[in-house]
């Protein structure tokens, strides 16, 4: 953005968004990494031709894309890449509908028989050992009361399953399902070993290791079935949105950002969004 690059004012398209456009495919072309600053104000108004408010109108914008960070004494800075407020979006046009818990599961159980089916013909063992030992984990922090960590072990046993495809394209398209899959598990009594229902999610691992397209859907479909009755008619009828007013819904969102691992894990849960 060296030389004057005026924006075209016959274009049906705004000239705040068209220089949303031309920022954001200087930032995802690698001509601005993250940590580099923009050039300000008066300058991209120089260089594109545009008035100082058509500009900060187009920052306020790529701000809350999450691609800029606009610092009083820093200019505007490129950000660091993150998923987190594309995943949460998914969430909050859930608690913009009249979705219910048990719509959420049910489009959850479609999915996700589709994806193990799959993952029973691209995974090996090392995928399902390692789903073995989530399970271990997982039981563990059901049984000492861990409960953040047992949502989080819960969540990477079901990414397990997307992992199992080796498709990370796709797991990067379907990352806006891991908050969706942390706030439809809320057990409904999560002080009590049998209410994770920890066991319904072994017959899954088993089917996918015997690579048996037919018992994995089955497995699949019955952990769904005993999870629909593990909950009340209360939470099956309860909107998504109202999944927020639950105490559980509150304590994971304190707790889940600060539980150590994997990257995933630091973008799931927006605590400030919530």
């Amino acid at each position: 953005m060296d030389t004057p690059q005026s924006l075209p004012r016959n274009s049906p398209v705004k000239l705040s968004d068209q220089v949303v456009g031309r920022l954001e495919g200087d930032i995802v072309s690698g001509k601005y990494r993250p940590g580099d600053r923009l050039p300000t104000e008066a300058e991209l108004c120089d260089t594109l031709g545009v008035s100082r408010s058509v500009v900060r109108d187009a920052l306020r914008t790529l701000e809350s894309m999450g691609l800029v960070h606009i610092q009083r004494r820093h200019g505007i800075v490129v950000a660091e890449p993150s998923g987190g407020q594309i995943a949460h979006a998914l969430s909050l046009r859930l608690q913009w509908s009249d979705m219910t818990m048990a719509d959420v599961l049910e489009a959850r159980r479609g999915l996700e028989q589709a994806l193990a089916v799959e993952a029973s013909c691209r995974g090996g063992p090392q995928d399902w050992q390692r789903m073995r030992g989530i399970l271990d984990q997982f039981r563990d922090h059901v049984a000492a009361g861990r409960q953040t960590e047992a949502h989080v072990a819960h969540l990477d046993f079901h990414l397990a399953i997307l992992s199992a495809l080796h498709l990370p394209a796709l797991e990067m398209m379907l990352q806006p399902l891991h908050e969706i899959i942390l706030i439809s598990s809320m057990p409904r009594e999560p002080e009590s070993v049998e209410g994770w229902d920890i066991d319904s999610h072994v017959p899954i691992v088993d089917a996918l290791e015997s690579g048996s397209q037919t018992a994995t859907r089955d497995a699949v479909r019955n952990h769904f079935t005993e999870t629909h009755a593990a909950h009340t008619d209360e939470f099956r009828a309860m909107l998504f949105r109202d999944a927020r007013n639950l105490p559980i819904y509150e304590e994971l969102a304190k707790g889940i950002s600060r539980v150590p691992g994997e990257k995933h894990r630091g973008s799931v849960y927006q605590p400030k969004a919530i």
